[in-house]
């Protein structure tokens, strides 16, 4: 899952979700640098990320690809199902994708006290080009799977997938149809058990 996907999984908690934007950019052990549920949010999206890559609908979707490219197959899923999100947004969330969007921007601009320097860079451009609301427009595939691919360490081929995604997009849309509630009905279990533990630390 992207960006998108993650704040949406993160649930309402504005703290929960601002941990959900960190998990790409905060590596290592969670050694209380941060507030509590922040961190509890970075936690959050780790499990959401090794929950994916297990999940028998993403190995499905991995499968699909040409041999040579399944190790970076599951980067693209991630870009491409933020996409998927972002045009039934309304049908999975129960509101428009851009009230959601410009609540988390002012929910994370918020809290970038707490941010690292990538992650502060990040926010201003992702509010700046309106990412979120962005990943409802096709061409944002190809542009996020191109900086990707620059980005990475490696010599990769994600710049060139694009045009695969698109010619799998029925099975790939099944797989995500059956994904997403599979990672929300998790993350909710995960976020509950989280609040059962906090409230028995506390009390």
């Amino acid at each position: 899952m992207n960006f998108l996907a993650h704040l949406f999984l993160s649930g309402s908690d504005a703290d929960l979700r601002t941990g959900g934007f960190l998990g790409d950019f905060v590596r290592g052990p969670l050694e209380g640098k941060r507030p509590e549920r922040i961190e509890a949010g970075i936690a959050l999206h780790r499990h959401i990320d090794a929950t994916s890559d297990r999940a028998e609908p993403m190995r499905a979707a991995v499968s699909l690809f040409p041999r040579p490219w399944r190790r970076w197959a599951p980067v693209a899923l991630d870009v491409l199902f933020d996409h998927y999100l972002a045009l039934d947004f309304d049908h999975w969330q129960g509101e428009a994708l851009t009230p959601f969007a410009e609540r988390c921007y002012r929910q994370l601009d918020a809290r970038r006290a707490h941010f690292t320097n990538p992650a502060e860079r990040f926010l201003d451009r992702m509010t700046e080009v309106n990412l979120l609301a962005a990943y409802a427009d096709r061409a944002t595939i190809e542009r996020t799977l191109t900086h990707l691919s620059r980005r990475a360490r490696r010599a990769n081929p994600l710049a060139e997938m694009a045009p695969t995604l698109y010619r799998l997009e029925r099975p790939l849309g099944e797989a995500f149809r059956e994904l997403l509630p599979m990672l929300e009905a998790n993350a909710r279990a995960w976020r509950q058990a989280a609040d059962r533990e906090s409230d028995r630390r506390s009390g």
